[in-house]
């Protein structure tokens, strides 16, 4: 008779831990393959917004029209990604620079380069089949902060 009930309540355990994983899996967020990543990406993305946390408030960090002509231009070629940084500097922004191309890996969280001999790990974030945020920590107003750089797909 204790084996029976030992049975029954083996049984009830593994079918409760079975459906809370089920539950687990319909709330997670659906992600892209890797690949559909890759391609989500390639094309051109202009700088359009750049936020952060003050306590518990998002807020707006204005962007300098030099910024504003920020670019970041993803390219496929001989099964590679590559990433192109274009901006602007100078008083009036007259200034154009270019990284040159940059070969990327990116994954589910993050894209991976080599700029300027240092290996960069960039955090991002889908906000929508047009947009994306680039995720860091840096000095603003005297406080380390994260940092959400916004870019738009151009067309």
């Amino acid at each position: 008779m204790g084996k029976i009930i030992s049975i029954i309540l083996l049984f009830i355990l593994m079918s409760n831990c079975q459906s809370q994983q089920k539950n687990k899996d319909a709330r997670s967020k659906p992600t892209l393959s890797a690949k559909n990543e890759a391609e989500y990406f390639l094309g051109s993305w202009k700088l359009i917004e750049k936020n952060y946390v003050d306590g518990t408030e998002k807020k707006i960090y204005p962007l300098h029209e030099c910024m504003k002509k920020y670019t970041l231009v993803f390219e496929k070629e001989g099964g590679g990604i590559f990433l192109t940084k274009n901006y602007a500097t100078g008083k009036d922004c007259s200034i154009k620079n270019s990284s040159g191309k940059i070969q990327v890996t990116i994954n589910q969280s993050a894209f991976s380069y080599l700029d300027a001999d240092l290996k960069r790990l960039d955090q991002y974030k889908i906000l929508s089949p047009e947009k994306f945020a680039i995720l860091y920590h840096d000095i603003l107003e005297g406080k380390v902060r994260e940092i959400e750089e916004v870019y738009e797909k151009q067309k």
